[in-house]
């Protein structure tokens, strides 16, 4: 179950360039980026679980949850760099879901000695075009009227948002698309990587992890099958059952995978389907 985001007691906060981050554990940095519409509190399942053994960061996307909303063009890959650079973090696992792994795989492009270790989760990718989706035309119909706490409750009730194994964390998923409403009429001013990443996954030398539920969308399965295929020696994992927010719908699973990879244990289950 999603619990609330941990205190400034249990965990160091603060802003840097604008982007609101959080801090808890020591070791290894792992770097853990939300998905679009969400913000840093979809994690709090993660971070139990990873800081007894690691220094994990996470971070408000520009425009979300406490960081500033952009006022000039910028890159996602680019706010990383500048978080990681303030912290003193030379190196860092990378973990992304949906939206934030488009940001971790073109960082992983753009700055490759910089990531040890990269994890995509239901994953996006840059330069992938989405099939229709006709469930979304409300979504923008009410965006496009500037109505945004309205298109943010028709986005929360999308397939996309559903928790399909861990319905107790629903209200909590809706609170967090609420809390992020003003993104639906925001200007959006990121900038995407040029030449996009779909094309240049064989560049990318760091172990990968991909995992995705396998009631996830058809078309962000076939982003991970593409992943996996794409980046030499990826691990793929399926979890039963979980939707697209497979981290808080599975997150006993996901944690037990995710630190599998995290520790290289031979027991590592990364190779077959988790059930």
């Amino acid at each position: 179950m999603l619990v609330a985001a941990l205190s400034v007691t249990a965990a160091s906060a603060a802003d840097v360039a604008g982007l609101h981050h959080e801090e808890q554990g020591h070791g290894e940095a792992v770097v853990l980026i939300h998905g679009f519409s969400l913000d840093l509190r979809m994690w709090d399942p993660q971070v139990p679980a990873l800081a007894g053994s690691h220094r994990v960061i996470r971070y408000d996307l520009r425009g979300h949850g406490r960081s500033a909303a952009a006022k000039a063009p910028y890159s996602g890959h680019g706010d990383l760099l500048a978080l990681l650079d303030s912290l003193g973090v030379g190196r860092a696992t990378v973990v992304g879901l949906s939206a934030g792994a488009v940001i971790a795989t073109d960082f992983a492009l753009e700055h490759p000695a910089r990531v040890a270790r990269l994890v995509l989760a239901a994953p996006g990718l840059g330069g992938f075009r989405t099939p229709p989706l006709p469930w979304m035309a409300p979504v923008f119909e009410a965006a496009a009227a500037g109505n945004g706490e309205l298109a943010a409750g028709r986005w929360a009730a999308t397939p996309i948002m559903a928790l399909l194994r861990d319905a107790a964390s629903t209200d909590a998923v809706r609170q967090m698309v609420m809390d992020n409403a003003r993104l639906w009429t925001m200007q959006r001013l990121e900038q995407p990587l040029s030449p996009p990443a779909i094309g240049r996954l064989g560049e990318i030398a760091a172990p990968t992890l991909v995992v995705v539920g396998t009631a996830d969308l058809p078309h962000i399965q076939q982003v991970a099958g593409m992943l996996a295929h794409g980046i030499a020696g990826a691990r793929l994992v399926t979890i039963d059952g979980a939707g697209h927010l497979v981290n808080l719908d599975a997150p006993a699973e996901f944690n037990a995978v995710l630190l599998q990879f995290l520790t290289g244990s031979a027991a590592c289950a990364c190779e077959a389907p988790v059930n």
